[in-house]
């Protein structure tokens, strides 16, 4: 069921994008993607803290929410309707990892329990000067975002600014005319946040009160909120991987 309502909701966004492809599923025999390939990488950290999600199939780390089947289901729509190369690999990295310099974007979940250690606070700063680009999901509440803006400020002093619907993240793939109106949290408005550096580059964008890795995993679930999510994280790639 979970496949067929992903294909009819690729379907749905084909005409937005030109889609001119067939979604595969990842390993049928096909050529390995080239050396420059995107690979979706999620970071794994430290919270003391399990949660309500389908990480690892039940009540996982807050980190591993909507693990593995989000990026899969992501990959399956990238591949669908872009012509990103892709190595289809679900990755997972600490921000201890020397490997973290190797990649152009890390995805961090349910940052409002999250404390870095000093180590990870130095490796992410030089991460993100050094022109990486970290999305962040998965949170809500005055709380949460309490905490989340406190830790970033240990890593850069910019503050979060909220993106207006004009910002180029919003049309450089799919055009959306308006923001929010999708909320996987009742009663709770989504927003979209970045943090810049001093010339002017996304460092980071952040959902809060958003979820967009549920909209990934289950799109049976439903249909307007996913194709929204997919739509976001599609603008997202994309608008890392060229600024």
């Amino acid at each position: 069921m979970k496949q067929f309502c992903l294909a009819a909701l690729l379907l749905g966004l084909a005409p937005l994008a030109g889609w001119t492809q067939t979604p595969r599923a990842a390993g049928n025999g096909t050529p390995p993607p080239d050396a420059t390939a995107f690979t979706f990488t999620r970071v794994e950290w430290e919270s003391g803290r399990s949660g309500f999600g389908m990480g690892f199939g039940g009540r996982g780390p807050l980190w591993a929410h909507d693990y593995p089947t989000a990026e899969q289901n992501l990959y399956i729509a990238l591949e669908a309707l872009t012509t990103l190369p892709l190595t289809f690999e679900n990755r997972i990295v600490r921000l201890q990892d020397e490997a973290i310099f190797d990649l152009p974007l890390l995805y961090m979940c349910e940052l409002g329990y999250w404390t870095p250690a000093d180590e990870e606070v130095k490796r992410l700063r030089e991460y993100l000067r050094r022109g990486g680009f970290l999305l962040v999901d998965d949170f809500r509440n005055d709380h949460e975002w309490y905490n989340f803006v406190q830790q970033m400020e240990r890593v850069v002093p910019e503050p979060p600014q909220e993106l207006a619907l004009a910002h180029p993240v919003f049309h450089c793939f799919f055009e959306f005319e308006e923001l929010g109106r999708h909320a996987p949290y009742f009663g709770l408005q989504p927003h979209f946040y970045a943090i810049f550096d001093e010339h002017g580059r996304m460092m980071a964008l952040i959902n809060y009160n958003n979820d967009i890795g549920d909209g990934w995993e289950w799109p049976e679930n439903d249909r307007e909120f996913s194709t929204e999510a997919f739509k976001l994280g599609i603008n997202y790639l994309i608008y890392a991987m060229t600024h």
